[in-house]
């Protein structure tokens, strides 16, 4: 029966295998984004409570020792987790998951829970990214449905790419640059076969999680303009805050490299997380993927240590990594720079510039996800689909990236 089954599969024309894979993965990917989404909504009603205003208000109402003892939890459990599942599982990346495509298989539950845990971190409070987890998931099916409807490797690695940008373009909503993330970060060719299958990709997923995620940008932002002035505020963003995203991304990438799967991970993380539930007992807004921090910004927030809590975000994301936790550093790099962008124009005006802040934070969230991320025209179209802006604004963060990028290959070259 099942021989047949897959003799009927065979036979069929390979347009039609490969477009079945293609649909199916892009449905499937929007079905990632919709679990993800009620997965982490879920975890922050369970344990903050069912505050419906913003996620910074869940935080604050609870008391100081509640949000220590979340994180501590969550560190002991997600170590007890991680401990076990990588006992019996051979965890793979988006990247290694290509690599052997024909040789080994993803074990799909194990990546499964894997990365649904992710998802439950952060929606918990820790201060990692969560789009690690749809990128795997998206992934994992799009591999899956290619390798059972019998394509060739180079189609079953691009359906695994094309997985991991449709599950991005589903949680955030933001298919053109979940197409580009694809192009410039996992190795695919700009070839218009490859371009078409990941624009289906990517649309038809966030189409259909469209409805629960919402259309939403997932920042609220006011729309912003720039002028002359601003070419000023551009080149001194870029020269700051390049190099600060390069030491960032040097830290996540060798945290990661190094992070602990041993026994040791028993003690490592409900460590880091004891640390970062002392901090967020007295400051909330060092919670979560970073969403929260950078909405606070872009509402007029204003602290004094502001600057500590950039420095302290980012090192307790390097920390987290390190200690065996699991999860992506997109959003956390585009508050960071987000961030950076807001204090650097705040010290601009001071010598008598009028400048806008929230353009200042739209472009150091450019550079910092140009930069982290390695690909400059995905961290332009992220800033403008989180935001979203369109229009002019794009053209200073066209230079401020370009600006960034010859910045970062001239510093390579010294090195």
């Amino acid at each position: 029966m099942i021989a047949r089954g897959i003799k009927h599969i065979t036979s069929l024309p390979k347009f039609i295998r490969l477009s079945l894979a293609v649909f199916g993965t892009g449905i499937a990917s929007g079905l990632v984004g919709i679990l993800c989404h009620y997965l982490l909504k879920f975890i922050q009603i369970l344990v903050f409570g069912n505050d419906k205003s913003n996620l910074l208000s869940q935080f604050n109402s609870v008391s100081p020792f509640r949000r220590f003892a979340v994180l501590l939890v969550v560190g002991v459990l997600a170590s007890l987790f991680w401990y076990f599942l990588q006992r019996r599982v051979s965890l793979l990346s988006i990247s290694k998951a290509k690599q052997l495509v024909g040789k080994k298989s993803p074990n799909f539950l194990g990546q499964s829970l894997h990365a649904l845990m992710q998802v439950a971190i952060v929606g918990a409070g820790s201060s990692i990214g969560k789009e690690g987890a749809p990128r795997e998931l998206g992934a994992l099916f799009g591999g899956s449905l290619s390798k059972a409807l019998h394509l060739d490797v180079v189609d079953r690695q691009l359906l695994i790419a094309c997985g991991a940008g449709a599950g991005l373009a589903a949680v955030y909503q933001v298919p053109f640059a979940s197409t580009l993330f694809v192009l410039e970060t996992l190795g695919v060719a700009w070839k218009s076969k490859n371009i078409v299958i990941i624009l289906v990709t990517t649309y038809l997923s966030a189409y259909c999680a469209r409805p629960i995620v919402g259309k939403e940008a997932m920042y609220q932002v006011g729309k912003v303009s720039s002028d002359p002035a601003s070419l000023i505020q551009v080149i001194v963003l870029v020269l700051v805050i390049t190099p600060l995203a390069m030491m960032f991304s040097f830290l996540a990438k060798k945290a990661s490299k190094s992070r602990i799967t041993d026994k040791r991970i028993l003690w490592t993380m409900p460590l880091s997380y004891i640390v970062l539930g002392g901090i967020a007992a007295l400051y909330p807004l060092i919670m979560g993927n970073g969403q929260v921090l950078a909405q606070w910004l872009f509402s007029g927030g204003v602290s004094a240590y502001l600057p500590l809590i950039l420095v302290v975000k980012g090192l307790v994301v390097c920390l987290l990594l390190w200690a065996g936790s699991y999860g992506g550093t997109l959003t956390p790099s585009f508050t960071l720079g987000a961030g950076l962008g807001f204090l650097l124009t705040s010290c601009l005006e001071i010598f008598g510039l009028s400048l806008n802040p929230t353009l200042g934070m739209l472009l150091g969230a450019t550079v910092f996800l140009g930069i982290t991320l390695d690909a400059p025209l995905t961290g332009i179209a992220l800033v403008l689909g989180f935001t979203g802006q369109g229009g002019l604004v794009a053209v200073p963060l066209i230079l401020a990236s370009l600006l960034s990028r010859i910045l970062k290959n001239r510093w390579k070259k010294k090195q």
